[in-house]
């Protein structure tokens, strides 16, 4: 059985929009392939950013080769996902700060990415997918900070496809609010269904 991560920033929980995005999704890829999900709830987790203190220990522990260290547990995980879900809320045009302070403790050299001779990183992680699934009470647009990095650490990490599903203009007065949640759900859906296209 194939194991999915769910990296949840949902932090208002429940009552979360993009956790009930991320929970249909789920659902969804359950359907298609069954996953043992392993969920990382960044709002219960005791992750700090990093330090002087907690670089210092990071490399010491890098140079020693010790990989066992719990340190090095969420870049672990993160590595050996066949699928990623990450949900979060679009905030101030990007994503809550947990999900930054997470990603600086996945991005291990040597566990998710390394380099190789030539100085050029590669990566080293196991997902050929990562969904990012967002929901913003406005319009993204062109603002989409929090996905275009996202997508910089996928190639990174040789993660090849990161995939954005987001419900938008959510607290628009009149906004039909279950329409745009099953619309962002349905182009998913659309994107899979779509030929590819062929050039000879």
């Amino acid at each position: 059985m194939k194991n999915l991560l769910f990296v949840n920033a949902c932090v208002r929980g429940s009552e979360s929009r993009t956790k009930k995005l991320c929970d249909e999704l789920i659902k969804s890829l359950n359907s298609e392939e069954e996953y043992q999900m392993d969920e990382c709830n960044l709002e219960c987790e005791e992750i700090k950013p990093m330090n002087l203190a907690s670089l210092n220990r990071r490399n010491q522990l890098l140079e020693a080769e010790k990989y066992t260290d719990e340190m090095f547990d969420y870049a672990k995980k993160f590595a050996n996902a066949d699928s990623i879900v990450v949900g979060a809320p679009y905030w101030d045009l990007s994503f809550p700060a947990l999900i930054k302070v997470y990603f600086e403790a996945v991005s291990v050299c040597g566990i998710t990415f390394q380099y190789g001779s030539d100085g050029i990183p590669m990566g080293m992680c196991n997902a050929e997918k990562l969904y990012y699934v967002t929901s913003c009470g406005g319009f993204i647009g062109n603002y989409n900070f929090g996905f275009d990095y996202i997508r910089g650490l996928c190639l990174l990490y040789g993660i090849k496809d990161a995939e954005m599903i987001a419900a938008e203009g959510l607290d628009i007065v009149g906004m039909d609010v279950d329409a745009q949640m099953k619309k962002a759900l349905e182009q998913k859906k659309k994107r899979e269904a779509a030929p590819e296209i062929s050039i000879s």
